[in-house]
């Protein structure tokens, strides 16, 4: 329910930022035909929930201020295009591996699982608003595209499983749908929210994303980012030794320094 109010949000601030916009001029950033942003960011990623695999279930509640504990790689980057100030592209990778030292320390999760999440869409941009003040606007942003999972997933055996270890590998792609809303209240502040959903039972029966970032400039090209991300999935496939069971949360604070030119 909080994914669906926060996209809400985030479309009700675009339709009534446009409203008031129609009868005035806008005020427009762009400076070439095409603008690229290249983000490479830190997400302590807090994963809760349930994953299942060959007819064994187990709970997972590893919050991000654990994360030192079981974290042994993790990789993020936000790569976008914008052209002409419309319509562009954006990807988010997100690569992370959790190790053994999760064993014993109050997470229900014995061996390692790897999990790369990348999040490919398009976007149209509704145009920009000004917020008031002599140099604030604000951007809208409609977005369409894919979320691929791919999840590895390798459990510890035990007496339980007859002292076998369980190793799963899946992967699935999901359609998902959203807006963006970006505030810049001057040259140096700005705030971005993001909201999506899908799912739709093609891939998943459901996943959602929800990001909220406030940054500042601090040069011309460079802006440093801090907010919070969080993104959910409710996928199951297969019966019996063949079910396969994801569903959880990755929530938790990013940190990132935004590249544009």
């Amino acid at each position: 329910m909080r994914h669906k109010l926060f996209l809400s949000l985030v479309l009700v601030t675009c339709i009534l930022g446009a409203v008031p916009a129609k009868a005035q001029s806008t005020p427009t950033a762009t400076t070439g035909d095409v603008q690229w942003a290249v983000i490479p960011y830190a997400w302590l990623t807090g994963l809760n929930g349930t994953i299942g695999a060959k007819g064994y279930d187990t709970t997972v509640r590893a919050p991000f201020v654990n994360l030192a504990k079981y974290l042994d790689i993790g990789a993020m980057v936000h790569l976008e295009g914008l052209y002409r100030d419309r319509v562009g592209l954006f990807t988010d990778f997100n690569y992370s591996l959790l190790g053994d030292e999760a064993s014993g320390k109050r997470i229900a999760l014995d061996g390692k699982t790897s999990l790369l999440l990348t999040d490919i869409a398009a976007f149209y941009r509704l145009g920009t608003f000004p917020l008031g003040q002599a140099d604030g606007f604000m951007n809208c942003d409609l977005l369409a595209g894919a979320r691929i999972w791919s999840l590895s997933l390798l459990l510890d055996g035990d007496r339980a499983r007859g002292g076998r270890n369980i190793f799963e590998n899946r992967s699935w792609v999901d359609p998902v749908v959203g807006a963006r809303a970006e505030f810049h209240f001057n040259k140096a502040w700005m705030l971005s929210l993001r909201g999506g959903v899908g799912g739709f039972s093609i891939g998943s029966a459901l996943t959602w994303d929800a990001t909220a970032a406030i940054g500042y400039t601090f040069w011309e090209h460079g802006t440093l980012l801090l907010g919070y991300r969080a993104v959910g999935v409710n996928h199951d496939e297969g019966s019996g030794r063949s079910a396969f069971t994801f569903d959880a949360t990755l929530s938790g604070p990013i940190l990132g320094l935004a590249f544009t030119f």
